[in-house]
């Protein structure tokens, strides 16, 4: 066992995270699946919320296959990246038709279901089966590249390759579930993106980064970018009951597979075709005011626009009773609508 391992080890006996709701004795392996798949470029902090939710409503793996997608997206609704959702529910199809419910415990079974790739395997088998198989989040990633000083951003082939041989060197053969468990806490409560909390670092005096006192350098950045910015009215159809009309998205690209407001460019010849499109009488009420929702590689802002849509009740839904899967920018703007008094929207 390393030097690193031994230190890290003793520190998260006193230190560690011994009590998030994912964490038990013995551990369950779906919920720790389960939590591995939300934490997957998600906070702790707000992973909990969604984790409980998530587990009253699907308290089993039989439970989460027998689901509707619509049921799983529902509960999914806010975590972001919702391919991660989608995978969830094909992998438990997947485990109660060819394992009979049973979570495969070898890695090439687990690797093989969708949306596990080989830090999240590596994460489940060692936390929950206490196997020695390395991972490698960006927390990891993180604290491997400052302890090492590890030169070049972590997403080229060769940093990332080094990465994994630091990761598999200082992976033990014993105590692997609390060596895991010890370096995810670490990157994210010590060893943390800015202001890391060196003096309390159970692996500071050996940290080649805190050395050189340059741990803001490490890890390396991806030279940046600009982000591009889109614009996208979002068209607020409210018929006579003050119902709003939600159409379903399509099962790939943004929001894929929830529910949303019909979209069009935010100009004048493009929101006009979009309300004749979707009904001749309808007729434009008012906006609210224009605000921004930003993705991994785009800004986009929304001009919410609200339309009295009389004479059609199809595709409408009460804001007072929704069950669905709504994306963040659409719960936002239902919330400033005015339930109790449509007619307000609907002059």
């Amino acid at each position: 066992m390393t030097d690193f391992a031994k230190d890290l080890l003793a520190w998260f006996q006193e230190h560690g995270r011994k009590n998030l709701p994912w964490q038990s004795s013995p551990p369950d392996i779906y919920h720790v699946w389960l939590s591995e798949i939300m934490l997957q470029q998600t906070q702790v902090t707000t992973v909990v919320d969604y984790f409980n939710k998530f587990i009253i409503n699907f308290p089993t793996m039989t439970d989460l296959a027998n689901a509707g997608e619509e049921e799983v997206l529902t509960s999914w609704a806010g975590l972001g990246y919702y391919s991660r959702a989608r995978n969830l529910h094909k992998s438990a199809k997947i485990i109660l038709s060819e394992y009979q419910g049973v979570f495969p415990t070898s890695y090439s079974e687990l690797i093989a279901l969708p949306g596990i790739g080989k830090s999240t395997a590596g994460a489940i088998l060692s936390l929950a089966c206490n196997q020695s198989r390395p991972i490698l989040d960006g927390n990891v990633k993180r604290v491997l590249s400052r302890y090492h000083r590890v030169a070049g951003y972590y997403g080229d082939s060769k940093v990332l390759k080094e990465l994994w041989r630091l990761a598999k060197y200082h992976t033990p053969s014993t105590q692997n579930a609390e060596y895991s468990q010890a370096i995810m806490d670490l990157g994210a409560t010590i060893c943390a993106p800015h202001k890391p909390l060196c003096s309390r670092c159970p692996v500071s005096k050996n940290c080649k980064a805190n050395l050189c006192n340059d741990q803001a350098s490490f890890p390396q950045k991806k030279a940046r970018t600009i982000r591009p910015e889109k614009s996208l009215a979002f068209l607020v159809y409210r018929n006579f009951k003050g119902h709003v009309y939600l159409a379903k998205r399509p099962n790939k690209g943004i929001w894929s597979g929830l529910w949303s407001f019909v979209e069009c460019e935010d100009n004048k010849t493009a929101i006009s075709a979009a309300i004749k499109e979707h009904n001749l009488e309808a007729r434009i009420v008012s906006s609210l005011p224009k605000f921004k929702h930003s993705f991994t590689h785009y800004h986009l802002w929304i001009r919410p626009i609200i339309i009295n849509s009389p004479g059609l009740e199809k595709g409408y839904h009460n804001i007072n009773k929704l069950a669905l899967g709504l994306p963040v920018p659409v719960k936002k703007i239902i919330s400033l609508l005015d339930s109790s008094n449509p007619a307000k929207s609907n002059e």
